[in-house]
């Protein structure tokens, strides 16, 4: 595990410089990166993932993910995702679709200042108890995005998880993140940037988790976009993985 930790890290520092090296791209603006234009620009994207739970252990969560977000006059949109999933560990294995995500969001702009807000409902489709959390949950969220220069901007945002309905045998979900974003925005088609998330257990003696995500990627053309984002459990009291690896491939302005 920790070779594929590693080789995960090259890859996300090299990933820019090897496709502008080896493959001749045109110049195009960097798109669908910042929090805004998440909202703003209609988007389908395709997200494999792996989640490593345990890494001694061998416990791990990997899959796909499809997201479909809609914008309506690019200040609101509506969003659903539908994950499919692999839990593996020594003991056990399991594959199915998780729980489908559904989003609404909208956005107010102020020159290089943005707002915005989305409220997510998450839908326990899943059909193996192991991926999904069992429980129909409300996550509202705002954040504020600060444009310095062009290329590089600052975000921050707070996001509350509440679970609301679903068997007993879960345990209800009462905890928030806050999370800050610095990126930098190359002339060059690509990009790189922080993503330190800081998550509250408010049920469990407000136990805490701090993880980082470094994500790079690169406009293959002025529509199409893919990324690497590797991220790791860096302190705190609660532990819910040790290492995760994001790709995506994003169509964009649809």
């Amino acid at each position: 595990m920790l070779k594929k930790s590693l080789l995960a890290i090259f890859a996300a520092a090299v990933l820019p410089l090897s496709l502008n090296a080896r493959i001749a791209i045109d110049d195009h603006e960097v798109a669908g990166v910042k929090p805004s234009e998440k909202i703003s620009v209609s988007t389908l994207e395709f997200n494999p993932s792996i989640t490593v739970i345990d890494d001694k252990a061998g416990t791990s969560i990997s899959g796909m993910t499809a997201k479909y977000y809609q914008s309506f006059n690019n200040m609101f949109s509506l969003g659903v995702e539908l994950p499919f999933k692999r839990f593996e560990s020594p003991n056990n294995s399991a594959n199915a679709i998780g729980d489908i995500l559904l989003s609404a969001s909208a956005l107010k702009r102020f020159d290089n200042l943005a707002f915005g807000t989305t409220w997510e409902l998450t839908v326990p489709t899943a059909t193996k108890d192991v991926l999904g959390i069992g429980l129909w949950q409300i996550s509202p969220s705002v954040f504020m995005q600060y444009e310095i220069v062009p290329q590089v901007f600052l975000a921050a945002g707070y996001k509350h998880y509440a679970s609301f309905a679903g068997p007993s045998s879960r345990e209800d979900i009462n905890m928030g993140r806050i999370r800050g974003v610095v990126a930098f925005l190359s002339k060059h088609n690509w990009w790189i940037l922080a993503d330190p998330q800081l998550y509250i257990d408010y049920k469990n003696n407000n136990a805490n988790e701090f993880i980082l995500e470094i994500e790079t990627g690169i406009m293959l053309y002025d529509e199409v976009s893919i990324y690497i984002k590797p991220g790791w459990h860096i302190a705190g009291n609660r532990n819910t993985m040790d290492w995760s690896l994001n790709f995506g491939v994003k169509l964009l302005d649809l």
